[in-house]
């Protein structure tokens, strides 16, 4: 009997080919090119296919700009920019031909640093590490010192590893020069020892910007010359600067237009009972200066600003009490303290914003701050019905003022010394100080608030009870006496034409909805009726109260706000995860591999 066989074939043994398959394949393939090809000569002919491939690198170098700002700088999405070069090929060779687009690393990743550091060339690198980072990385970019432009190493949590290589990139920064850093910011934790320090020689000659916080440094060192922002933030108590000594590094900085120093003045004695005049010979003047930010003891803000002239149109003072007398601190250093305050409305370009326009008084943290500005809806201040449609010349002052709980009527009684109440059209209160009988009077004068047309409180239950005795008329009021006292005087904001009420309580025993209604009757009855009330998160009202309201006010708007104080809910509602990114969310784009096809 015959017996045949057959080749063995497993799932691994490739299928025989004909020779007619193989010249398919082959035909297949030259087609696929072809086809190919007819694309990109396609899209070549495209619009914006004729934008010169220099005008598009930048469009893309803006693309990635603006991603940089979105993102922070550890996460994945910044790099997200990288689907342009997956668009058709000729974007994929602009992409790979622009240098700049390469220059930020990504430092949470080893990968993608060295496709970086590579692909950018001899462009300037621009090193920003976030919360999440690889040491190796920001050792691997640090090693290119001669194309460091722009550094930030913020080491937030007192990382010993952070602080060993910034110590070490100071150090090769003193042996060899780095000529294209512009901008260099520097932070460690509180409690870190030994301490970085800034050494006297600092061959980077086109420095214009330095950040540093708990570092140390030299006054007399060649990095303080030329600067045009310079932040300093907690100096060790060895460290700080002579009057002299601060004033010599000023001078070297004509052009310094941001200037924030935060601990970091010169020292005076608590009992010093007068700061005098300097002579104009020691003044340092900095007419460039747009950002003054100083936090310090009252005495020592006060004492270097004796000694600055500018016209700065962003002024931000936070003054302590020192451990003497902070009565006598008060009197010395206020009148010094508002004529800076003032000086940063002077000499702007337009002649109308030359005069605070709204006003903020605030207590963050338990301390009082007053915030004013030029413009009629400021930046600090949302939703306001008041709009200006030009916030590019706005110029504003903040005081914060940090004193003993006894010292507050008398600093809040002295504020309008501070601020002009004559020109202020916008109020904006949010605090939760005690008030006094007389308080709107005393903090803002008889008759001083003339031009204030709208007016926002806050949360200030005691406040609102005193502005209810301010708004009556002297002549017809028809109000019940509220806690005992009855105020005559000149009317309160004859221009007031918006009252905004929020977060504030009714209750039957001293301040009624009903009390509200007699003050603005008696507005009414004066020819200063109310054109628009707004009543939001406020209890206490209710429709009856606000029906009664509107035929006093043209424009009531209320919230119908109800607060129920037995009302029952689940505490485990409000537990949330944490709404952070992770890093199965990574955006993986190959960096454009060289197996790319359009």
């Amino acid at each position: 009997m015959m017996t045949l066989s057959c080749p063995e074939v497993t799932a691994d043994s490739p299928a025989p080919t004909s020779k007619a398959q193989t010249e398919i394949d082959d035909e297949l393939v030259s087609l696929e090119e072809r086809m190919r090809a007819l694309r990109t000569h396609r899209n070549s002919l495209s619009p914006i296919s004729s934008i010169p491939p220099e005008l598009l690198g930048t469009i893309f170098v803006h693309h990635v700009r603006q991603m940089q700002l979105i993102y922070n700088s550890d996460n994945p999405r910044v790099l997200s920019w990288l689907v342009v070069g997956h668009v058709c090929y000729h974007w994929r060779e602009v992409a790979l031909g622009t240098p700049e687009l390469w220059a930020t690393p990504f430092l949470n990743s080893s990968k993608a640093t060295d496709e970086m550091l590579t692909r950018s060339k001899m462009a300037p690198l621009n090193l920003k590490i976030g919360r999440r980072y690889r040491m190796d990385c920001v050792q691997k970019a640090l090693m290119h010192i001669e194309r460091l432009q722009v550094v930030s190493l913020l080491f937030l949590h007192g990382d010993t590893a952070g602080c060993r290589c910034i110590m070490d990139f100071i150090d090769k920064l003193s042996s060899c020069s780095a000529p294209k850093l512009q901008s260099l910011a520097l932070e460690v934790g509180n409690r870190q020892t030994p301490r970085v320090a800034i050494p006297i020689s600092f061959p980077a000659p086109n420095l214009c910007s330095l950040r540093i916080k708990h570092c140390d440094l030299s006054w007399a060192s060649s990095v303080l010359t030329g600067l045009t922002v310079l932040e300093i933030n907690k100096l060790s108590p060895e460290c700080l600067p002579a009057l002299d000594e601060l004033i010599s590094a000023l001078r070297r900085m004509p052009a310094l237009h941001t200037l924030a120093l935060e601990d970091a003045l010169p020292t005076i004695s608590p009992h010093t009972t007068s700061l005098p005049r300097p002579h104009r010979v020691m003044i340092v003047r900095l007419f460039h200066l747009k950002q003054l930010h100083l936090t310090a003891k009252m005495l020592e803000v006060a004492n270097v600003l004796n000694y600055i002239e500018s016209t700065a149109s962003e002024v931000r003072l936070v003054c302590r009490a020192s451990s003497g007398n902070p009565n006598q601190e008060w009197g010395i250093s206020l009148p010094i303290i508002s004529r800076a305050l003032g000086n940063c409305f002077i000499g702007t370009p337009n002649k109308s914003r030359q005069v605070p326009r709204s006003m903020q008084l605030s207590s963050p943290s338990s301390c009082i701050r007053l915030h004013y500005s030029t413009s009629r809806n400021p930046s600090w201040v949302g939703g306001m019905s008041c709009l200006d449609p030009d916030l590019s010349a706005e110029c504003s002052a903040i005081l914060d003022i940090d004193f003993p709980v006894e010292m507050r009527r008398t600093i809040l009684s002295s504020l309008r010394r501070v601020v002009p109440l004559w020109s202020i059209e916008v109020m904006y209160f949010d605090f939760c100080f005690a008030c006094w009988d007389g308080f709107w009077a005393d903090i803002l004068g008889r008759g001083g608030v003339r031009n204030l047309a709208y007016m926002h409180l806050r949360g200030a239950d005691q406040a609102f009870g005193e502005l209810l005795k301010s708004l009556r008329s002297r002549k017809h009021s028809v109000s019940r006496f509220i806690g005992g006292h009855l105020r005559q005087g000149p009317i309160f904001g004859p221009a007031l034409s918006h009252l905004v009420l929020d977060h504030l309580e009714f209750n039957s025993s001293w301040m009624r909805p009903s009390d509200l209604l007699d003050a603005l009757i008696d507005r009414v009855n004066e020819g200063r009726g109310l054109d628009h009330l707004a009543i939001a998160s406020t209890s206490g009202i209710s429709a009856r109260d606000v029906q009664l309201l509107r035929e006093v006010v043209a424009d009531v708007n209320w919230d119908e706000y109800e607060y129920e104080s037995d009302e029952e809910f689940d505490l485990s509602d409000y537990y949330t995860d944490e709404d952070e990114y992770e890093d199965d969310n990574f955006i993986d784009y190959s960096l454009y591999s060289d197996g790319y096809s359009s």
